[in-house]
C-alpha cells in the first residue's frame, strides 16, 4: 500500500471574480442551499446537496480569505502527509507528538495521525499566529505613538 500524497492544482481567480464571489456570498448570508449546472448540451442539472455544500463552503472561504483549498484527506495520515498539512518538518511533527501536543499511534513501526487531530492542531496553530500578529500590530501602534 502506498502512502497517500497531497496533489495540488491551482485555480487562480481575478480580482473581478473575487469581487463577484464576495457580492454573491454577501447576498446570501444564510448560505446557498443548492446549485444547478448548465451542461454542455444546454440541459440544467441540479447538483446533489453534498456537492452544493462543498461549493458554498468554498465560496465563503474564498470571499472571507481571498483563497481556498479544497481537497480530500484520508482518516489516517502518515507522518510525512501530516507534516505537509501542518507546514512543519517531519522531525518537528514527531517532536510535537512526543511532547503530547498531537495524538499519534503506531502501525507497526510507523507513526500515524488521525486527520481530526491534525486539523485541530492546524487550527490551534493558526489561531495562535493570529493572536501573535495582533499583539505585534498593537505593539507597533504603541511604538508609533512614541515617535
Amino acid at each position: 500500500m502506498t502512502a497517500p500524497t497531497l496533489n495540488r492544482a491551482e485555480v487562480l481567480v481575478t480580482t473581478e471574480d473575487l469581487t463577484t464571489v464576495r457580492h454573491e456570498v454577501a447576498s446570501a448570508p444564510a448560505g446557498l442551499a443548492g446549485f444547478a449546472a448548465v451542461m454542455s448540451d444546454g440541459t440544467v442539472r441540479q447538483l446533489p446537496p453534498e456537492l452544493s455544500k462543498i461549493i458554498d463552503k468554498a465560496f465563503r472561504s474564498l470571499a472571507a480569505n481571498g483563497s481556498v483549498t479544497v481537497g480530500t484527506m484520508p482518516d489516517e495520515l502518515t507522518s510525512n502527509t501530516a507534516a505537509d498539512v501542518l507546514g512543519v518538518s517531519r522531525p518537528t511533527l514527531l517532536g510535537l507528538a512526543r511532547a503530547g501536543d498531537i495524538e499519534s499511534f503506531k502501525v507497526g513501526t510507523h507513526t500515524r495521525f488521525k486527520r481530526e487531530a491534525v486539523m485541530e492542531l492546524k487550527a490551534k496553530r493558526e489561531a495562535a499566529r493570529r493572536v501573535a500578529m495582533n499583539e505585534l500590530l498593537e505593539l507597533e501602534d504603541q511604538l508609533d505613538s512614541f515617535a
